[in-house]
């Protein structure tokens, strides 16, 4: 994830977005993963307007057009400091890894609920989804729910 932050923000379109944009801060960083790291989103939230940018970030960095933010309480969206994640995803992934056998996607989110989380989906090849929470400063399993897909559809 480092890589692809550093990534943007040595980039011209996000210096120049930041340049505008001064009072926006990163609320959120998301990607999907099969088996390595394609992209990682990281978004920017205003809260003079309430919108959100996002930046997808790959080969290319490519700019998502402000959208507005469903939330009821917008007041309880963080800022993330990336330099506060001290558990890399990869090593996070590698003991989740260990763990769950036939894992067919994963997909991350690090967000900040009172302290940073990485809070992790997987979809598991017999039809479970896994969904985590796990402390980005230490390590630690906060959350931990495994369902069955069969559960949520409609008869």
């Amino acid at each position: 994830m480092l890589g692809f932050f550093n990534k943007l923000n040595h980039s011209i379109v996000f210096k120049n977005w930041k340049r505008e944009n001064k009072e926006s801060f990163l609320s959120g960083c998301f990607t999907m993963l099969e088996d390595k790291e394609e992209f990682w989103q990281f978004d920017f939230y205003n809260k003079d307007t309430g919108k959100m940018t996002s930046f997808k970030v790959d080969k290319d960095i490519e700019v998502m057009p402000n959208d507005d933010v469903f939330s009821e309480d917008k007041e309880l969206i963080s800022g993330i400091n990336i330099e506060e994640v001290k558990k890399d995803i990869n090593v996070v992934l590698d003991n989740v890894n260990s763990k769950y056998n036939g894992v067919k996607k994963k997909i991350v989110i690090l967000q900040n609920k009172k302290r940073l989380i990485w809070n992790i989906t997987l979809l598991l090849g017999d039809l479970n989804v896994v969904n985590l929470n796990i402390s980005a400063e230490n390590g630690e399993v906060l959350k931990e729910n495994k369902e069955c897909l069969i559960k949520f559809s409609k008869p």
